[in-house]
């Protein structure tokens, strides 16, 4: 039987599989320079911000696990999710984002109540307060936000790399 909270875990994995979409229509075709590279006046490459939007996934999931945190500085840990080690290929990433993706999705779906309050180290919580109870869906829903606002990101830096947009893209077999 489907319930509430199941139709609504699937809107909201569907809204963030639509900034997904876009995010690895950005990356398509590109060399691992061109996903390395800075072309706009943001500090950021695509291949910045797959590491950035695994990292936020990996965080939440623990959180919503009931995991701790595996930092114990998380400024440090976050601006460590924004290093591309010499190593890493784009495709290295993007299998790890859909990884992560994927178990992300599996663990909302196991949730069985989205308002479940989620601790959130005080570290974490001053960037995430928004004066609400830190739920399953608040978790979520900041995850939206940032998926979108990053998806926004990477369609800038990908037209700046080539004059290709997101819409286009997509359209691309």
């Amino acid at each position: 039987m489907t319930t509430q909270t199941d139709r609504e875990t699937e809107l909201l994995l569907t809204i963030l599989g639509n900034q997904f979409a876009g995010l690895h229509g950005s990356l398509s075709g590109l060399t691992a320079e061109q996903a390395r590279s800075i072309p706009s006046a943001s500090a950021m490459s695509l291949a910045a911000l797959l590491n950035h939007l695994i990292d936020g996934l990996e965080a939440t999931i623990d959180r919503i696990s009931g995991e701790q945190s595996r930092a114990s500085d998380p400024v440090a840990a976050w601006m460590a999710g924004w290093e591309v080690d010499d190593e890493e290929s784009v495709a290295d990433q993007v299998a790890r984002l859909d990884a992560t993706a994927g178990r992300f999705a599996a663990r909302l779906r196991a949730e069985p109540d989205l308002d479940r309050v989620v601790d959130i180290p005080a570290g974490a919580a001053v960037w995430l307060d928004q004066g609400v109870p830190f739920t399953v869906r608040f978790l979520v829903l900041h995850q939206v936000e940032e998926w979108a606002r990053h998806a926004g990101h990477a369609d800038i830096i990908r037209e700046s790399i080539d004059g290709a947009t997101a819409d286009v893209l997509a359209e691309a077999p």
